[in-house]
């Protein structure tokens, strides 16, 4: 039996290829689903809209992913909604940006 031919090296080869390539993209994913994280917010007890809010933990972008139920009086519908970009502050309480709207009169 001869072990050091062509078929044995290129038989040896191919799985070190697939394995190498199985290692490179395994740790580009884990890498890729350590930068997003996933917050809920106010789950409660009732039933009505689920809300998740979204960021990207290396730019501070944020998003609000909502999704709602259809109900007999109400249509359903999924929908994420930029909330800006997350950025620190000076000190303690310190309003790093708003919005306001008028009241309705």
């Amino acid at each position: 039996m001869n072990v050091t031919g062509p078929k044995v090296l290129k038989a040896i080869k191919v799985p070190a290829l697939i394995m190498t390539t199985c290692i490179f993209f395994s740790e580009r994913i884990a890498l890729a689903e350590s930068r997003y994280q996933a917050i809920p917010v106010g789950q409660g007890y009732e039933f009505g809209a689920e809300k998740v809010m979204i960021l990207d933990t290396e730019s501070g972008h944020l998003w609000l992913w909502v999704e709602s139920p259809a109900t007999r009086e109400e249509s359903g519908g999924r929908y994420l909604i930029y909330q800006g970009q997350a950025r620190p502050g000076r000190e303690v309480g310190e309003i790093i940006g708003s919005q306001e709207w008028p009241s309705r009169k």
